[in-house]
């Protein structure tokens, strides 16, 4: 009875963490109007790291067995943080929901990126499950039915692969680093390069904002609140694999994107049209459905001990 409750608990876990994230993209789609994204990303990012700076001091990081892991982690953090910018970009310019959606699709990346370049073995039911997938990214991206532009698109889709190149990449920092440290080190490369990219974007994009403007009095509150926000989602989603197995919780983080849907509607986006939601839907069911035999495995393993 007991681990059953704690199953529960991390799957609360999981819908909060989903919720305080799609919190956080509301919060850089409200500072966007006036904000650059690599402006946003800075903020976040910033913020993050001074949040677990300050819980360092509490609860220092765990030491670890192994020396190395410099250039994958490296690669993590350059593979996340470019996810981040076309992310965030996205947000600024197409629908919440739309934007969330394209992010999530990082599984079915995983899936391509498995059976192509690791040349693991992936299940046939696996395969077809991801073919779904990509058919609803096709509805979502389909000109004749959507005015996302091509811009979008091709950064909606960057940001689900270089998610997935990300979470890929953390098979490789097992036992070199501890997790708490992994997402530090994100935070301070992306602080420094977002920084960098803000004095650079003129020279890159000369029809961009200014270098650098100056948040008012009410934008930050919405950075504080954004990495509040954040941050309560990053715990979250890490007490729900701690408490409950993996297989039961991710699929589960699909729900961001309803919550982004619904966000998005309330700060303005219109409603999606039944091409656009029938491809979300096809990606939601896509996405899970992949999980679902590990789901099926870890029940059948909680029934018997």
């Amino acid at each position: 009875m007991k681990q059953y409750s704690s199953i529960s608990i991390g799957i609360f876990c999981m819908l909060a963490s989903s919720f305080f994230f799609a919190l956080m993209n509301a919060c850089v789609k409200i500072l966007s109007l006036n904000l650059s994204a690599v402006e946003i990303i800075f903020f976040r990012s910033f913020v993050m790291v001074l949040l677990l700076l300050a819980f360092f001091a509490y609860k220092p990081p765990k030491r670890t067995h192994k020396k190395g892991g410099w250039g994958i982690l490296a690669l993590r953090s350059l593979f996340g943080g470019l996810s981040m910018l076309a992310f965030f970009y996205n947000i600024a310019h197409i629908p919440l929901g739309v934007a969330s959606t394209f992010m999530q699709t990082s599984p079915l990346f995983i899936v391509l990126i498995s059976l192509l370049f690791l040349k693991e073995n992936v299940k046939i039911s696996v395969l077809f499950m991801s073919m779904i997938g990509f058919g609803g990214i096709v509805l979502i991206c389909d000109p004749n039915f959507n005015s996302i532009p091509l811009l979008n698109v091709l950064l909606g889709l960057f940001s689900g692969l270089g998610t997935a190149l990300a979470f890929i990449s953390l098979r490789g920092l097992r036992g070199y680093f501890d997790g708490n440290i992994i997402v530090l080190s994100f935070g301070v490369v992306m602080s420094v390069v977002s920084l960098i990219l803000v004095f650079l974007q003129p020279f890159i994009f000369p029809e961009s904002q200014a270098l650098w403007i100056m948040p008012n009095m009410k934008e930050w509150l919405w950075i504080l609140i954004m990495g509040l926000v954040g941050t309560f989602g990053q715990y979250f989603l890490t007490q729900a694999y701690i408490l409950a197995p993996a297989g039961i919780v991710a699929p589960i983080d699909y729900t961001r994107v309803v919550f982004s849907l619904i966000l998005g509607i309330l700060l303005g986006d219109l409603l999606p049209n039944i091409t656009t939601f029938f491809g979300i839907i096809l990606i939601i069911f896509s996405g899970i459905a992949i999980g679902l035999p590990v789901l099926l495995k870890d029940l059948k393993t909680l029934k018997t001990t």
